[in-house]
């Protein structure tokens, strides 16, 4: 991150740099003036103009320095902060997106979430070590130095015992760090349970079962909330901890530059500069103890978590290089003694432009669904396309030949047209998608303003039917070589089933389609129908 924002980093870190030297030149120039100017005006001398015009010029220069470094140098340090967190959330959104997947577990969609945004946003954090802390190291430099040119002990003190505060407070951080992984990790499982509760709540309703889901929620809820508590105690108190650190060691400093002032050794403005040096460390002292250690602790605990996924492997079932060639001896898809659940073997051909019906248990469905898209490793027997196992070949090209159908219709904001036209990159033209609505038996007679109707993000206002055909639809509008169908009616009546099936039959002409269905109106139209029962082999 730092060096993808370097170009906004470097410069603002040292314009800020600018700032703070001239923040701590500041208390010098006013000791001077009370030194040069004050105290001879005030013991009556005379010539005093010329001092006063110059240290006038010098006080402009500073307070323009002062300010314009911390504007300009603030301003591109947030914007590269802004550059990384926007580069960094494309490459967790590309990693979510690969075709190739990922390893282990499936993440819920509201865990990927929070870790797009959220853990992101924490983890860009850590550029503050790079834009603020430079300058302010250079600041406490800059005091020491000035501390030590009125008096040597002062400025020795202050070189031995800023370490030893810096590293007190980094240690005092290690709860906060703690801590802040905790509350991450529950506002993800939080944010993943609600986008659950909220994608099923229809079949929770069903179910009558809202108080069980809701009981699951709340568990999960005063979790995250019990550790964002605890995260923001172990930051409340880490902070007070670093801004009292600050304010007593400033104190210090004050105190000790007294006793040589009493006794002469220091003059008048000399003690003037002390005291504004001191109140001047405040700012940069407590930044660096308490701000970056805050936004450190918090952006590791999410750099943590945002690594963990961008370092996840692809799927072993989507790792193939291969490009798929023309079909092998006249099959489309070939499946070879394959091990699909409850028992189920499977062995079949679906031949180039045919239209076969695959009678499966609901198991089954689901497992030779996960080997087709790649989601899944047989663990006996095989699956072809073109005569060679589909994990063989590169996902992304695979694809472009082979659709499987989510048996889950996705409705996208938009119009229905909109939505049918979705296929990929290239979005289908209109009178194709108008097409192919006809064949999903979507007429626009059934919404007020016919296919040009707008719907919200997973069409909540249509039946499941509407949404079921309109997922067929995109599907029979993206023309692929071989189209893969999972129950693809369960959510309409008899006659439009039937009515479905004998347009896609004829529209799939010369097309290889295979519908894992046991709808009557599928098998009178198909070419062969295998049918599997469970714990049986059938060969076809």
């Amino acid at each position: 991150m730092v060096l993808s924002a370097w170009p906004w980093v470097l410069p603002g870190a040292l314009l800020l740099v600018v700032f703070n030297v001239a923040s701590m030149l500041l208390p010098v120039a006013v000791g001077r003036f009370v030194d040069t100017v004050i105290t001879p005006a005030a013991a009556g001398a005379d010539g005093i103009g010329p001092a006063l015009a110059g240290w006038s010029a010098v006080f402009v220069a500073l307070y323009a320095a002062i300010h314009l470094g911390y504007r300009f140098g603030g301003r591109l340090g947030w914007f590269g902060v802004q550059r990384a967190q926007y580069e960094l959330s494309q490459a967790v959104l590309g990693r979510v997106l690969d075709e190739r997947g990922m390893a282990g577990a499936v993440r819920a969609p509201g865990v990927l979430l929070s870790l797009a945004t959220a853990d992101v946003h924490r983890t860009c954090l850590a550029l503050y070590v790079t834009v603020y802390p430079p300058g302010e190291a250079v600041g406490l430099v800059v005091a020491a130095g000035v501390l030590f040119w009125v008096h040597p002990a002062l400025g020795i003190g202050v070189i031995v015992a800023l370490p030893v505060v810096l590293l007190l407070m980094h240690a005092a951080a290690r709860t906060l760090r703690r801590r802040s992984g905790a509350e991450q990790a529950g506002l993800a499982d939080a944010a993943a349970a609600a986008a659950d509760l909220v994608a099923g709540y229809r079949v929770i309703r069903g179910l009558h079962a809202q108080d069980t889901a809701a009981a699951r929620y709340r568990g999960v809820s005063r979790a995250a909330l019990r550790a964002t508590l605890a995260a923001r105690a172990a930051r409340a108190g880490f902070e007070a901890v670093s801004a009292a650190t600050a304010h007593v060691f400033a104190a210090v400093v004050v105190t000790a530059a007294a006793v040589p002032a009493f006794e002469g050794r220091i003059s008048p403005g000399q003690l003037v500069t002390v005291a504004g040096v001191a109140v001047t460390l405040i700012g940069p002292l407590d930044s660096l103890v308490g701000a970056l250690g805050s936004f450190w602790a918090v952006s590791q605990a999410s750099a943590a978590r945002v690594l963990d996924l961008t370092a996840t492997p692809s799927h072993p079932a989507a790792t193939g290089t291969a490009v798929p060639a023309g079909h092998h001896a006249g099959r489309a898809l070939g499946f070879e003694r394959l091990g699909l659940a409850d028992g189920v073997t499977l062995d079949a051909a679906v031949p180039v432009g045919g239209f076969v019906v695959l009678e499966l248990p609901q198991a089954a469905q689901a497992a030779l669904s996960g080997f087709l898209t790649l989601r899944a490793v047989p663990s006996s027997g095989r699956v072809t396309f073109a005569g060679r196992a589909v994990h063989e070949y590169r996902p992304a090209l695979l694809r472009e030949r082979l659709l499987v159908a989510p048996r889950a219709p996705g409705v996208l904001a938009g119009t229905v047209l909109d939505n049918v036209r979705a296929t990929g990159a290239d979005p289908a033209a209109a009178g194709t998608a108008r097409t192919a609505l006809a064949v999903a038996g979507f007429d626009a007679a059934e919404l007020p303003d016919g296919y040009d109707t707008v719907l919200g993000d997973g069409g909540r206002e249509l039946s499941g039917g509407q949404r079921q055909r309109i997922a067929l639809a995109r599907s029979v509008a993206a023309d692929p070589e071989v189209l893969v169908l999972i129950e693809p009616t369960t959510s309409v009546d008899a006659v439009t089933e039937h009515r479905v099936a004998t347009r896609l039959r004829e529209h799939r002409a010369g097309r290889t389609t295979l519908v894992l269905t046991a709808a009557p109106a599928f098998r009178a139209v198909a070419d062969p129908v295998v049918m599997i029962d469970e714990g049986t082999r059938t060969d076809a």
